[in-house]
């Protein structure tokens, strides 16, 4: 009986430092906090944050996969790489998962690691707009190649989706129509040029 209730002491013991160790330490404390935001429980987020406040991010995808490797920790903030997996939400197509990395910031209050909400919402924000950008201009190229009508389709999905999208995500518009008008003029040139004649046989000559 008494080496049961040690035991039992032990075991508690070492679950209460494991709680412990994970609270100070500030990886852990991320990769809980986005697991929570990719399931989609805000409460659960909001808990392990500094003010309790989530901002919802400009751009609205799938979040799919949340990636935590290290951390490095400068005059009590802490800096931890994070990398989100998502998707962009266009029905007419399949797409593979995007990558948004940023830093996902700490600060350490009473001994316990919490995410800095608006500095983290902010890089986070910033890192998505860039990632949608590049895996859209990914898929008006898939688009493209499929035809003038996927694109056309594709495109106004993407707009109607991200209305108001920020200017790197016009640009990359703006650079593929270009490239795809710049497409359709040589291939409308090459149309219009007249066949070549073939030469008149000279007199006697076999045919």
């Amino acid at each position: 009986m008494r080496l049961f209730l040690v035991l039992s002491a032990i075991v508690i013991l070492l679950g209460g430092c494991a709680k412990i160790e994970e609270s100070s330490l500030p990886q852990p404390v991320a990769q809980k906090f986005w697991s929570a935001m990719v399931e989609g429980d805000i409460k659960e987020a909001k808990s392990l944050t500094v003010r309790g406040r989530i901002e919802e991010p400009f751009l609205n995808v799938e979040l799919k996969k949340a990636e935590i490797e290290g951390a490095r920790v400068v005059n009590g903030r802490a800096f931890v790489p994070t990398t989100l997996k998502f998707v962009v939400p266009v029905e007419s197509v399949k797409m593979s998962e995007c990558n948004a990395s940023f830093d996902t910031e700490l600060l350490k209050i009473e001994g316990r690691w919490l995410v800095d909400d608006v500095v983290t919402m902010e890089n986070y924000d910033k890192a998505l707009q860039s990632a949608v950008a590049s895996c859209s201009s990914k898929l008006l190229e898939d688009a493209l190649k499929r035809g003038l009508q996927s694109f056309d389709e594709v495109k106004k999905e993407l707009e109607k989706s991200f209305f108001g999208i920020s200017k790197e995500f016009e640009k990359s518009f703006k650079m593929l129509q270009k490239e795809l008008q710049e497409s359709l003029e040589k291939m409308q040139k090459e149309l219009e040029k007249e066949p070549s004649k073939l030469p008149e046989p000279s007199e006697g000559d076999k045919i």
